[in-house]
């Protein structure tokens, strides 16, 4: 069969069934397994460039199964379009427009599906230039190069739906494949929006050692596209989602590889609160949520645009997997979660006002990550891929087990070259300073980055900042360079950034940080900020942060960058911070006066 008519065939099947499971190979076998469990029932496996077994993937499925239609996942380079057609791929998929890729692809008239944020104009011209035709021509002539990538389609609140209506506004009849973000719970809204939409999605093969749960998902995922509307979120009825597969056997997600990684590690926890500004004393009603601090860090640096992969122990049952679907409606990878225990963390947060501070109750004894051990997390597996790992002060303090898990992650990640860093959040409710001194000592030798707020380096590790009144909201600024520069010192870190909370009530503060970067000590932007909800602000500035470094920004303009993310969460209802790096660069940019964006 020859190229043109294997990419005629596969956009037929394409449009037919309209669903792309992804797999990230760990053996060819595995491509083997998800083509014959899922090739039946119509759906088109994309294998990713992103394990060294992908190609032989696909040439391995080919010889058992000559007439076999895959896809190419995450083909960066002209070198690896020209390998994988050459062992057999019928189509290209890219996580970006590549030229030289579309080139590649064009050349042997292969199916090719660049994609991203970016709008599509680009490709579709020069695919229309190499094949001779105007681009009005090219729908009609070349329908299946008549196709785009929309990733990641469902991060943040609303998703990028609308970006793809005004895509195919512009370019009508556009195929848009959607992924990134896309979970059961919100396919339907993709359906729902975009009837002629595909969907991609990596969930699709986590149970690739299953064959019939494989299957059973995606039958599912079938019924929901063909259901449209109806099993969409407009429609306000949930699909439940399955107990999810140990973390071993889990597939992970296949966001662009050219964004950074970052792993973080904790707990999360729901969070009950009371309406408004009542107290818990008066409440009838509390509004349900979720929250934990590295896990507001991984949905911050996911709705940033970095890649997000969240380490925990989580129950599996129905309060558990609710907080898995928050953290993967964010599109945080979830799949070296550890579904273990009986019960989920609590906490009740009594919102103060004015005077009056906002008070937390912790329900958190014996939940499924208090009572984690070392040796039940696969290391090697969950840092794979990443750049960047991060954990806070609270997750040791969770339990002697939890202590040696956090030791267990912090060597491992050192010990696979990643940055980094630690959040010393020092909660009193948790454990005493003698303990947490105790535990948090020996653990800073795998710390390359150290966070904190104005009292952490005090009740941690005794280091304290000259006159500051911490209660009284009275900083001693300058005081904290002494601070930063003798964390640096004392644990040899490459930097120390410290939050400075000058609390005028419960309602207002004034918000700002500095860092200290083994050289030269800085200063950021303060802010006077009205407060709708202050929990999550350390963790959106640790975030902030993470994301100027890894993305290559100077220390001082990363610090401005993360003090600017901070400021913004502490607007927003909830844990979770909602902003894109492009509210934060135009806060940090200087617009701060809140106007209407029309």
């Amino acid at each position: 069969m020859r190229d043109v008519n294997r990419s005629t065939a596969l956009w037929d099947r394409l449009k037919a069934a309209r669903l792309i499971a992804l797999i990230s190979p760990r053996t060819s076998q595995e491509c083997v397994a998800a083509y014959e469990a899922l090739a039946p029932l119509g759906v088109t496996l994309e294998i990713a460039f992103r394990t060294e077994a992908a190609l032989e993937g696909i040439r391995t499925v080919r010889a058992k199964h000559p007439d076999a239609l895959l896809l190419a996942g995450t083909v960066l380079t002209a070198t690896q379009a020209e390998r994988a057609i050459g062992a057999g791929a019928a189509g290209v998929v890219s996580p970006d427009y590549f030229p030289d890729v579309v080139e590649a692809c064009i050349r042997h008239d292969v199916l090719c599906i660049p994609g991203g944020l970016a709008e599509p104009g680009k490709t579709l011209v020069q695919k229309a230039a190499l094949l001779g035709v105007e681009p009005e021509e090219l729908r009609a002539r070349h329908p299946y190069q008549w196709v785009y990538k929309l990733f990641p389609a469902m991060t943040g609140e609303h998703g990028q739906l609308e970006t793809a209506r005004a895509w195919k506004a512009v370019y009508p009849g556009l195929a848009i494949v959607y992924t990134g973000g896309v979970t059961a719970e919100n396919v339907g809204r993709i359906a729902a929006s975009d009837p002629d939409g595909i969907v991609c999605a990596s969930a699709l093969t986590r149970h690739v050692d299953d064959p019939a749960r494989m299957r059973a998902e995606a039958e599912r995922w079938l019924a929901i596209l063909g259901s449209g509307a109806a099993a969409g979120g407009g429609a306000g009825r949930a699909v439940a989602e399955p107990a999810a597969a140990p973390a071993a056997a889990a597939v992970r997600p296949e966001p662009p590889a050219a964004r950074p990684l970052v792993v973080t590690f904790g707990e999360i926890m729901l969070r009950l609160a009371p309406p408004g500004y009542q107290r818990l004393a008066q409440a009838r009603v509390l509004e349900a949520t979720f929250g934990g601090a590295e896990a507001n860090v991984a949905v911050a640096l996911s709705n940033l645009g970095l890649r997000a992969r969240f380490v925990s122990a989580i129950p599996d049952q129905a309060v558990g997997q609710a907080a898995v679907n928050a953290l993967r409606a964010h599109g945080v990878d979830t799949s070296h979660v550890l579904r273990r225990g009986s019960r989920l963390g609590i906490y009740y947060l009594e919102h103060g006002a004015s005077q009056r501070p906002s008070r937390v109750v912790y329900d958190r004894a014996g939940s499924a990550m208090a009572t984690i051990a070392a040796g039940q997390v696969d290391w090697n597996a969950a840092l794979d891929g990443a750049t960047w790992f991060h954990t806070s002060g609270i997750t040791p303090a969770l339990g002697d087990g939890a202590a040696e898990a956090t030791r267990e992650a912090l060597a491992a990640a050192r010990a696979a070259g990643l940055t980094v860093s630690l959040d010393l959040n020092y909660r009193g409710k948790l454990w005493s300073r003698e303990k947490a001194r105790a535990v948090m000592t020996p653990l800073m030798e795998y710390v390359d980055i150290v966070v904190g707020n104005e009292a952490d380096a005090a009740d941690v590790f005794g280091i304290r900042a000259g006159q500051t009144d911490v209660g009284a909201g009275k900083l001693d600024v300058a005081a904290y360079e002494a601070v930063a520069r003798e964390l640096v010192r004392q644990f040899e870190l490459k930097m120390a950034a410290i939050t400075l909370r000058e609390s005028r009530s419960a309602s207002d503060d004034r918000w700002s940080a500095c860092l200290f970067d083994g050289t030269d000590f800085h200063v950021g932007p303060r802010y006077d900020v009205h407060l709708v909800d202050r929990v999550g602000g350390g963790d959106a500035f640790s975030a902030g942060l993470i994301h100027g470094l890894v993305t290559g920004k100077a220390p001082k303009a990363a610090l401005a960058f993360g003090i600017a993310a901070s400021c913004l969460k502490q607007t927003i209802p909830g844990d979770f911070s909602l902003v894109s790096a492009a509210e934060v660069e135009a806060l940090a940019g200087g617009e701060t006066a809140g106007r209407i964006q029309r």
